[in-house]
């Protein structure tokens, strides 16, 4: 009888040895799982390159812009930016300035990409401009840094 004891004892204590951390790593992974976010993600990188299109042109600057809780990134102007954008509801199609500055008639080709997330949609944009001067006059504060 004292056999038959110590053998649930035993077992009882390798039980609870094996399944007592498994408890509490079970808690554990439910307190590290994120919180849900009061706000859809807003992140992008933005690149300005000299050529025709992103896919042959090396980017010759690049800045981060995030406009969610609050505008920040590597952008000069992120709080500008992050307003022109909310401006046109994220399409970066509908950004552009007005194109009234005279420019010079050379073709030296500038690209400026964007991708990441607006308010939680997928980004990948691509312009092309003829020359620098017509990418600061036709384009937006968004590409100028």
């Amino acid at each position: 009888m004292r056999t038959l004891v110590r053998r649930a004892i035993v077992c009882g204590l390798a039980t609870a040895g094996v399944l007592g951390p498994m408890t509490v790593t079970g808690a554990a992974a439910k307190a590290a799982a994120p919180e849900p976010r009061l706000y859809a993600p807003t992140a992008l990188v933005l690149t300005v390159a000299q050529g025709e299109t992103a896919a042959t042109a090396v980017p010759t600057r690049a800045v981060t812009l995030t406009c969610t809780p609050t505008a920040g990134g590597t952008h000069p102007a992120p709080q500008r930016a992050c307003a022109e954008l909310r401006s046109v509801e994220g399409s970066f199609d509908k950004l552009g300035g007005e194109g009234t500055r005279p420019c010079i008639k050379i073709y030296d080709p500038v690209v400026v990409t964007a991708q990441g997330t607006w308010e939680g949609r997928r980004v990948n944009f691509e312009r092309m401009y003829a020359n620098s001067c017509v990418m600061q006059s036709e384009g937006s504060s968004v590409f100028s840094f």
